[in-house]
Parts: structure tokens; sequence; C-alpha cells
């Protein structure tokens, strides 16, 4: 049983500290959040101690492992407490840092204090896109050669989702780090390319955030070009819409993550190779848990593999990713759907500091 810890009861940090106290491995003995009626609420609750302070915490508690959920640029020096006061285990909400300077600081002090980092990204869970993995990475469509992804929020999260410190939020953060994040390491987790030069355009105008929305070009090592577009001023019914439509040398996939308008969920992953192919990447997938039918696909003679996260085995929870976290450091890792390391979240921090520099400089940067 572990004895966890969670910094920031936001909206997050309140779901991780909920998730992980019923959880049968782990157990939360404390919380800590600059505004002090925030953990003493939740710990009056559920029997823990409350903090405003981490460090005096960490001082008092014995903590094997703490979730630090605190505001997008705000990650760095709880980290950085957490390894010098020696926790085994630590888990950051996404991104690790808003600066590479402050990635590898928090690299430095996590080598020397032997602490385990993990940043949560909860899309490597999602049972479409370990099925793309999965698909991709045992050559269903041939080469991956060309895509694009979208991730929009509607302009109600900047504005509304933190109540009436959403306008602060907004100031702090912007869609670079809060959304592009997510893509980054999901591509990474995808394609297991890694991004050699970006170019991007980006514009602050309506939110007063860094860039309210950017339109950008990644380039990988293994030649897959994607265009990667965000914004956070969407006028949309939901509070997201996710988009991704890749195209292979042998076939290619759509998958609308998150239904647009009038859109329904689900993914196409289109095989060239005939029936007999995809019914062999159906009965794959299958083996893995997953639901999925096969279906003729336009006038080329290919075959989709057709899978709606509505279908049974295709749902998840996005909050019970903590837990699966929480569980990995005790090697119960997925070895087909590895979690993010310390070192893939400076990696993410690295593109996305390099896209807003594009988009601030106007020029193509390498990596």
């Amino acid at each position: 049983m572990k004895n966890c810890a969670v910094i920031g009861m936001g909206l997050l940090g309140t779901q991780h500290a909920d998730r992980l106290h019923s959880h049968e491995s782990t157990r939360v003995v404390a919380v800590c959040d600059i505004k002090p009626e925030k953990a003493q609420t939740w710990a009056a609750a559920n029997g823990a101690h409350a903090y405003s302070n981490y460090d005096e915490m960490f001082e008092n508690e014995a903590i094997d492992l703490v979730v630090v959920a605190t505001q997008d640029p705000y990650h760095k020096e709880p980290l950085l407490s957490a390894c010098a006061h020696r926790v085994p285990y630590v888990i950051s909400e996404k991104p690790l840092c808003t600066t590479l300077a402050d990635a590898l600081e928090v690299q430095k002090a996590a080598q020397a204090s032997g602490t385990v980092i993990k940043v949560l990204f909860p899309n490597r869970f999602y049972p479409l896109d370990r099925s793309i993995r999965l698909l991709v990475k045992e050559n269903y469509i041939g080469r991956p050669e060309y895509g694009e992804f979208r991730i929009d929020d509607s302009i109600d999260v900047p504005l509304q989702l933190w109540g009436k410190d959403s306008r602060h939020f907004a100031s702090i953060s912007s869609p670079a780090f809060f959304l592009l994040s997510h893509a980054v390491d999901l591509l990474t987790f995808l394609f297991g390319q890694k991004v050699i030069k970006v170019y991007a355009i980006g514009r602050k105008s309506i939110i007063g955030s860094d860039v309210d929305y950017m339109d950008c070009f990644l380039t990988y090592d293994g030649g897959l070009t994607i265009r990667l577009k965000t914004e956070w001023t969407k006028r949309i019914d939901k509070l997201c819409e996710n988009y991704m439509q890749f195209t292979g040398t042998q076939g290619g996939f759509i998958f609308n993550k998150t239904g647009g308008f009038q859109c329904q969920q689900g993914l196409s992953f289109v095989v060239d190779a005939g029936e007999a192919k995809a019914e062999k990447a159906r009965e794959r997938l299958a083996e893995c848990g997953y639901t999925a039918s096969v279906e003729p696909c336009g006038q080329t003679g290919g075959y989709a593999v057709v899978m709606r996260e509505c279908d049974n085995g295709n749902g998840f929870d996005w909050n019970s990713g903590i837990c699966i976290y929480a569980d990995s450091f005790d090697g119960e890792e997925d070895p087909m759907s590895p979690l993010t390391t310390l070192e893939g979240g400076i990696e993410q921090v690295r593109v996305v500091e390099a896209l807003l520099r594009s988009a601030k400089d106007g020029r193509e940067i390498l990596l």
C-alpha cells in the first residue's frame, strides 16, 4: 500500500485524490494547496492531513508517491521539492514544465535523488489510440507518410472552466502547453518517431494567453510530416474537438477522437491489401480485447477496420489513468502501451517550446 499525497487540489488534483484514495493499492494521507480551504475540505472528508506548504508536508509525512497537479507553469518547484525530500515516486500532470530549462533542472534533481518521475498523459490508455499504435507498429498501413491532427477547445474552457480563476489561468497558460502537450506526446506514442524540425504560426488576439491558436508543421526522423493545429477560441457546443487523419504507403486512418458538430466518434483504419489483411487486423485487436468490424471502404478495393468507443471493450474512464500510473511503479506497466517517462516529458516540452519559438520568430526551428 503506497502512502500518497496530492499537490494542487483543483479540478484534476481533486479527481486524482479521489481515485487514489479508493484504489486498492494506494491511499492518500495528505493533500496540499496554496488555498488552505481546498486542502482542508478534502482532507476532512477523507481522513487525510491538509497543508498549504508542500515542504512542510514532505517533512511531516512518510510519502511514497506524490502527484503534482498545480497549474501548468507551477510544476517545477513542487517537483524539485519532492526530489530534495527523496520521495521515491512522482506523477506530474502534463506538461512536466513550461520551459525546457525548467524541465532539465527537474531531470538533474531527479537523477541526484533517485526519484522516479512520470508524466500523466491519459490519451495513452484509450483503446482506440492503443489500437492505432498496434496496427501502425505491425505495418498494416505501410510506412506513415503524412497526417493532420486537430485538437481544439471551446472558448468556454479558458473563460469559464476554472470559475473565477479562469481568466488568470488563461493568462498564464495557452493552448500550446494545455493542448499541444497532449498531441505531441500522443504522436510519439502512436508512431515512435522523433521530431527533428518544426514550423508554426500563432496569434494572441482574443483570450490574452501566450497564443490563442497555432498552426504547426512537424517533421519526424522517420520521414513523417504532420500538420498540427490547436485553438482556445472555437465556438462549439462541446468542450473539445479532436480529429486526426493519417496516410501511409499501404493505407491510412481517420479518427474522430472527440466528435465535432454532428460527427460520430470512431476510428476507420483502412488497409489497402484487401479483406483478408483487414480481417487479420481485426483479429489482432480482438486478441487485445478490443472490438472492431471489417467493412468495405471507397472505390479502391480497400477495407476498413472500424471501431467505436461505445462498442464493448473500447471505452475508457479518463480519471482512472492516475491509478494505472501509480501501479506502474511496481512493474505492472503494459509493455504494449508504455507510459510517459521523465525523458518523454522533457522531449514533449522541447517540441512545444520550439513551436512557440517558431511562431514568435516566424522561422523554421531545427531540434
